[in-house]
């Protein structure tokens, strides 16, 4: 400190500059008065520990200070977040949907003019043990843009003070799929073919005779079929939100061999959108599949689901499954007869190891319980129908 005549001056480094500020009250020089002078220690030691924080601005401490002007307003966890979104420009507008609602849940959760220095470990310790969530899966996917909006600031070795370091990921139960029967499958799609327009038909037979994800079947035009090599080429996506991009999920492209029942939507769908044609298109060619009602193409798979599936499936007394399972299906019914699991895998666009991971509890079915007979015997005993079946 500096006491001074008429004034008190605290002079400090700041940033590798020194400075000489005036303690000022309502515009005017401090008196240097015993009270005044004890108080100027606590700024100073203040000044001090903000400076070591990284902290400090002259507005705050100094605002008659000409440097006050040249402040940098602290960084704030919110503006930290949308800069973070903003730098996600290039991914798909259904994925940038989705981290936008979990920025808002973030900047609502920790507090949008936080300061970012006041976001610590313990802060989002607290916040997100005591938060109600709905579903591990919702807790892991937000805590992908957290971490990515935190990852922004603590770069480099400044990543040892990030405050999401040790916030785990919640367990997820990893369900089994849940396929339906070959006759619940032909079940289902006689139902449909006698309730509905043949385009809902044509629609779910080829779901299940392609085990395509929806999103690609509605983005499917045209233009994508090979009639000659009996293939359709898998090349875009449609979703709900983000409307169309190209590549599959997995963002590559794949060709599916068309079975007859696959073939025979086809046919069906020749009579209705065929011919049509797209402005603005370089094939001209339209989408293959179309909503009955509206008579334009499906945006996402909701009024197939509700307005189709649910019905058919309460009709008929079969247990419930998403829609979905259409693909699950596929898969399985191929591996219980044998199908080699490569060349399912490249029908659906997995690997064969994430086929396998998910299906393998199929693939039995295709050794008639030999293996299962087998491992009864390894262990000395056997169920009736075997004991019987060896007395035979």
């Amino acid at each position: 400190m500096e006491i001074r005549a008429a004034s008190i001056r605290i002079k400090f480094t700041f940033r590798g500059t020194i400075y000489r500020e005036r303690l000022t009250l309502n515009g005017q020089s401090l008196k240097p008065t015993p009270a005044n002078v004890k108080y100027a220690h606590r700024i100073a030691a203040e000044v001090h520990r903000r400076i070591a924080q990284d902290a400090f601005t002259f507005s705050e401490f100094f605002p008659d200070s000409p440097h006050a002007r040249d402040d940098v307003s602290p960084e704030t966890f919110g503006h930290l977040a949308d800069m973070w979104l903003e730098s996600q420009g290039r991914l798909a507008e259904a994925t940038k949907g989705q981290y936008a609602t979990a920025v808002r849940f973030w900047k609502k959760l920790l507090g949008e003019q936080r300061l970012l220095k006041d976001v610590t470990h313990k802060l989002l310790a607290a916040k997100i043990g005591g938060y109600a969530w709905p579903s591990a899966k919702t807790h892991n996917n937000y805590l992908i843009a957290l971490r990515g909006i935190l990852a922004l600031e603590y770069r480099g070795p400044a990543a040892v003070n990030n405050p999401a370091n040790g916030i785990a990921n919640m367990t997820v139960v990893k369900k089994l799929p849940d396929p339906l029967t070959v006759d619940e499958r032909d079940m289902i799609l006689a139902d449909l073919e006698a309730h509905y327009d043949a385009r809902v038909h044509a629609y779910f037979l080829w779901q299940f005779f392609t085990g395509m994800r929806p999103e690609e079947t509605i983005a499917l035009r045209w233009s994508d079929v090979d009639w000659k090599r009996k293939v359709v080429r898998v090349q875009r996506v449609r979703t709900y939100r983000g409307g169309e991009r190209d590549g599959s999920k997995t963002h590559t492209e794949r060709d599916v061999d068309l079975l007859p029942q696959a073939l025979a939507a086809l046919q069906t769908m020749k009579t209705h959108t065929f011919m049509l044609k797209v402005e603005g298109r370089d094939d001209g060619a339209a989408d293959i599949f179309q909503n009955p009602v509206t008579g334009r193409p499906w945006h996402d798979e909701r009024s197939q689901r509700d307005h189709y599936w649910k019905p058919s499936l309460k009709r008929l007394g079969i247990r419930w499954r998403r829609a979905y399972n259409t693909r699950h299906t596929f898969a399985t019914a191929a591996l219980m007869i044998g199908v080699p699991p490569a060349y399912i895998a490249s029908q659906l666009g997995h690997s064969t190891k994430m086929l396998l991971d998910k299906y393998a509890r199929w693939i039995p079915g295709n050794d008639a319980g030999s293996a299962r007979e087998m491992m009864e015997r390894a262990m000395g005993k056997k169920d009736p129908d075997v004991r019987a079946r060896d007395k035979q």
